[in-house]
């Protein structure tokens, strides 16, 4: 199966879906990563092309962890992927067309991030515009805000250190927030009152109906 992974910044795609991935991974899937953005304001002292080399290189680092079959960056603007969406639309369709996912992960519709918020608009719309040949399946994981309920749940116990070297793979960011903590609590939560083991990674599902009905399932 080809996977694809719709991450706002670097580190977005270990925080949400690492374990996961590198379950997909394991089992032969093909995996890619589309980063919206290169997280500049992450490195908000630097000049934006200089935070965008060292991110870059960050999250080829995790890729090769993850063991990731490629990454993509559009470098649309950190912060404000809500007002690029058309240049999104188009950089991101060739992709799908290319890659013909059976399933995306992305954010949730209710995190609080403005870029996180603006995956699945940008993703909707590229989506009637690839050319796919079926529907894939809609996953959304959680990175700031925690969802409500689990629609899915995928235990990682056996992939959380693997997970957690990727993470470490993003060493720019690690130091204004203790990320590694702050996942290691969500995926042990998850597991404990989701999953039932020790560590898991929660999903949401997204329905796509007409334009004016897709509703996203925390079953």
């Amino acid at each position: 199966m080809n996977v694809l992974v719709l991450a706002p910044h670097p580190d977005d795609e270990v925080l949400g879906c690492g374990g996961t991935i590198c379950k997909h991974s394991a089992r032969g899937d093909r995996v890619v990563v589309v980063f919206l953005t290169s997280g500049e304001l992450g490195l908000k002292h630097l000049p934006r092309e200089k935070a965008w080399r060292i991110r870059e290189t960050e999250a080829r680092q995790a890729a090769r962890i993850l063991k990731l079959a490629a990454v993509d960056f559009l470098r649309l603007p950190d912060w404000l992927v809500g007002e690029k969406l058309q240049r999104g639309v188009a950089l991101l369709a060739p992709i799908l067309k290319r890659e013909q996912p059976g399933l995306i992960h992305l954010p949730h519709t209710s995190e609080w991030h403005p870029d996180h918020q603006a995956a699945w608009p940008l993703l909707k719309s590229a989506l009637s515009k690839a050319g796919m040949k079926e529907k894939p399946t809609l996953r959304t994981y959680e990175v700031w805000t925690p969802l409500a309920l689990a629609a899915h749940v995928e235990n990682i116990s056996a992939l959380m250190s693997q997970k957690l070297r990727a993470l470490r793979a993003h060493r720019s960011q690690l130091g204004e927030f203790d990320y590694v903590a702050a996942i290691k609590g969500l995926n042990q939560f998850r597991g404990a009152l989701a999953g039932r083991c020790r560590y898991a990674e929660a999903f949401g599902e997204l329905q796509l109906a007409r334009p004016d009905r897709d509703t996203e399932t925390n079953r």
